[in-house]
Formats: C-alpha cells, structure tokens, sequence
C-alpha cells in the first residue's frame, strides 16, 4: 500500500489508474517482464526524455477521461479544445518515441496517432477561448462560416447604433437623462424621468409607468431591436449547428484516442518506475 501510495502520487491520472491493473494483473511473461525492467532502466538514464514524456503528458490531460464522453456527446467546447490539446502532445510523445534508441519506445510511439485532420480542424474552428456550454455561444472562431460573421456584425453593429440613437434623441429632445435599456417584457425601449416627460415627442409610444420615470418605444428602436435579437437567435443556432458537426466527426477517432490514451498512461508509468528508483533502491 506504502508503494501504491508514493507511485500513484507521481502519475497522472491516466497513469494511476493503469497502475492500479498492473498491481492487480501483474506481469507473467519473462519477455514483457524484461522488457518493461530494460524501458525503465533506459528511461533513468535519459533524464531529458523522461522529463519531456512526462511533461507531454502532462499536459494532454486526463486523455481517457475525455475521449469517454466523446460517444455520448457529453463533452463541452472547453473539453475538445483539451482533446485537440491532447493531440498535439501526442505527436510530440510519438516524435520523441520514435527517435529514441529504446525498441519498446519505438514501438509505443508508432502506435500513437496525433489524428491531425481532426485536430486542425478543432484548432481552426473553436475560439481559443471557449465557454465551458456550447449554448452560451462564442463557441465557433470568426472566419469558418460567411452567414455566422455576417450576423455577428448585425449583431454587434445593432448594439453600437443604439448607443447613437440615445445620444441622438438626447440631443433632439433635450432630455440628458435618457437612457436606453432592455428587459424581457418590453425588449429596448427609452427611459425618461418624470422631471422631463413634457419633453417626450408625441410620436413615442408609451409602454411602462414607473414610480420616478416613463418607458417608451419607437417604430426606429422596435424596428432595430428584431434585427439584433433575430441575429443573435440566427448566431447561437449556427454555432449549436457547426458544434455539432465538429462532435459527429470527432466519433470517427475515438479508437485511436483511446489508444493515445492507453499508451499515454503506459509511458507515465515506466516514467514514474524511473523517477522513484533510486527512492526504494
């Protein structure tokens, strides 16, 4: 248990889970016992390379855990930006293993898969910064799809002339303290305090009484609220949509995922043998 204990707290969690079958399943082949006992004993002697795996590693997180929730479609964009992460230190582990002069590395490294298709795509497509839910949008990158940057500058650009038609009102009715504001009830409207609603134009439509002020619209602002709030409605579907797409393609590799994984968690092991030699030598 004390050996369990001090090993597991050196892996990742990948690695300590492997670990676990390896102590209830050990080894009975003298080959692959040997084999195991020589990949150590190479890695304590290259400082650098072990230091490196376990660095990829690392940073490619719990590969497993991720790629688990890929069948389902129970993994959110912060998610597949780590898998896509994942991929990257994979290639990384594959170049060092492949290089190596270890056999056995050689072979693991051969048998990892950066499945760069997918993982350009996922870099290209998602915002380096995503949200943790896909319905909260801000999910895809500009540039992937025409229709989506064009809503998003109906969208943003909406937002700015509103900004504008309050400075403009302001100016044409002389009433400095109107603000446009927004709720689900009325949407956008314009609110002027009691002191100055002689000053409201006849042409506004009156919505709301409040205790200190008066809520307003106009054909002008109801007609650039449907244009913002039907773009960003028109957004979000897109995005939902080109999430989706990105989900149903990412199925095609889990296989090979899952293999990263596997082998990901085999590496950390034989690294965490390597780094805790000489503490049980």
């Amino acid at each position: 248990n004390t050996l369990l204990k001090v090993l597991d707290n050196t892996v990742s969690a990948m690695g300590a889970r492997l670990l676990k079958r390896w102590m209830v399943l050990p080894l009975n082949n003298i080959t692959k016992i040997n084999e195991r006992l020589n990949t150590v004993e190479f890695l304590i002697k290259e400082v650098d390379l072990r230091n490196k795996i376990s660095q990829y590693i690392k940073q490619a997180g719990d590969v497993e855990r991720l790629v688990s929730k890929v069948p389902l479609k129970k993994v959110n964009p912060r998610e597949v930006l780590q898998i896509a992460k994942g991929l990257q230190q994979t290639a990384l582990i594959k170049e060092i293993c492949e290089t190596s002069s270890s056999e056995y590395l050689k072979r693991l490294g051969d048998s990892l898969n950066p499945c760069k298709y997918i993982l350009d795509k996922i870099i290209k497509e998602l915002n380096e910064n995503p949200p943790a839910a896909a319905s909260k949008g801000g999910v895809i990158a500009n540039g992937i799809n025409e229709e989506l940057d064009s809503l998003r500058k109906i969208a943003s650009g909406g937002k700015d002339y509103l900004i504008e038609l309050q400075q403009k009102e302001a100016i044409a009715t002389g009433i400095s303290s109107l603000k446009i504001s927004f709720n689900n009830v009325f949407g956008y409207y314009l609110e002027v305090t009691h002191v100055h609603k002689t000053k409201v134009p006849e042409t506004w439509i009156r919505k709301q009484t409040l205790v200190n002020a008066e809520r307003y619209i106009t054909p002008e602002l109801k007609e650039y609220e449907e244009k913002i709030v039907g773009a960003e409605d028109k957004i979000l579907a897109i995005e939902m949509q080109l999430f989706e797409k990105l989900l149903n393609e990412l199925q095609d590799y889990i296989a090979p995922m899952q293999v990263n994984g596997h082998v990901m968690a085999v590496l950390d092991c034989l690294a965490c043998f390597a780094n805790n030699a000489l503490h049980f030598s």
